[in-house]
């Protein structure tokens, strides 16, 4: 089922700067009056636009992307339930609580208590920092921590199962930045969502390009700005659609490491590549995953 009533795959430009206010700021003032008052409309007509074009209320949208998000720091993060709750935006344990069973059927502490049993077994396996995954199709650098600078983009989204995202919306991003003279730097592409946490229709896909500052959304084209900071970084090589098995590779990596652990999303890719062909076989991706150090025991 299509996310957005207007066109399958895509959110509705009109609210992309409100859907982007939204990601950035989980654990912020996300009420429907706030969002109503950033989008320029009355709370009645902005919820009334927003559950047409959308497909959930604003409350109901913000809900499941704070709970999402939650779960995946719960099981990557060794945090507490109650950090880990006013990280995404609930002022108490009990209310976080109560909303996490709702949507997953379980208690926070288990999915805690399963990712912490998890990262230490992949933590203690052995690590191949050679390239590899030749025998799947692609071959992987070796993994190194940079840190990626703040970047100005301009940007079209997909809403949707990752492996529906085709050439086309980065020709059409291609073809809007080539008419404006903005771009700099390699085509990207941001995936905001885990799948097996987020369900596959409202997965969110960005096909992104660098742009000097701040501009204005227009046609289907928004504009956000990407704060990761602290990457592990590894060019990938190969077919696109290896990518999903390269990613379990690299977190393996990660956990794998003394001083980092990962922090989930958003997975950035820079592509070598100026035009995006999903049919071949042999293209360089440069991946960046969002890291931070261990702390000390």
């Amino acid at each position: 089922m299509p996310t957005s009533a207007e066109s399958p795959g895509r959110e509705p430009v009109a609210l992309l700067p409100v859907l982007m206010h939204v990601q950035a700021n989980l654990d912020g003032d996300l009420s429907l009056s706030r969002l109503a008052a950033l989008a320029g409309r009355s709370p009645t007509h902005f919820q009334r636009l927003f559950k047409r074009r959308v497909g959930e209320t604003p409350r109901s949208y913000v809900e499941r992307l704070r709970l999402e998000q939650a779960a995946l720091r719960l099981w990557l993060l060794r945090t507490t339930v109650l950090d880990v709750a006013l990280a995404v935006g609930y002022d108490s344990h009990e209310t976080f609580t109560r909303a996490f069973r709702r949507r997953f059927g379980v208690l926070p502490k288990r999915i805690r208590e399963e990712g912490i049993a998890a990262l230490g077994l992949a933590a203690s396996g052995r690590e191949d920092h050679a390239a590899g995954g030749g025998e799947a199709g692609y071959s992987l650098s070796a993994t190194r921590i940079v840190e990626l600078e703040p970047l100005h983009l301009a940007s079209i989204r997909h809403v949707g199962p990752y492996e529906e995202v085709t050439g086309d919306l980065f020709a059409e991003l291609q073809e809007w930045a080539d008419r404006r003279l903005v771009a700099h730097g390699p085509l990207m592409g941001i995936g905001h969502d885990a799948p097996g946490v987020t369900p596959a229709d409202r997965l969110r896909f960005d096909a992104a390009v660098r742009i000097d500052g701040p501009l204005p959304s227009e046609d289907r084209v928004a504009y956000q700005e990407l704060r990761l900071g602290r990457c592990a970084m590894t060019t990938h090589v190969g077919g696109y659609a290896t990518l999903p098995h390269a990613y379990a590779r690299l977190f393996q990596r990660i956990l794998a490491m003394p001083k980092m652990r990962p922090l989930g999303t958003p997975a950035v890719e820079m592509y070598h590549e100026r035009r995006i062909d999903v049919s071949l076989r042999f293209n360089h991706t440069d991946i960046y995953l969002p890291v931070a150090a261990k702390s000390r025991a």
